[in-house]
């Protein structure tokens, strides 16, 4: 299986190519819900994580949306 190398907030991790956002996210573990993504310096919507696929070299944030002022 071919895989490529991101950075996923400063950790550098190994995903098959074709993997989605959305099966990244889910096969480190992480929980979908009240996170935003920044992939490249700009907001991925979350609309898109399944349809999005990680690219080489990618470098990318995950930030906990919290609520309130």
């Amino acid at each position: 299986m071919n895989e490529i190398s991101i950075s996923l907030n400063g950790q550098l991790i190994q995903v098959p190519v074709n993997t989605s956002l959305e099966a990244m996210l889910e096969a480190q573990a992480v929980a979908l819900d009240s996170i935003a993504l920044v992939r490249g310096g700009e907001v991925v919507p979350k609309s898109t994580w399944s349809e999005v696929g990680c690219q080489a070299d990618d470098v990318i944030e995950i930030f906990g949306v919290v609520a309130g002022g």
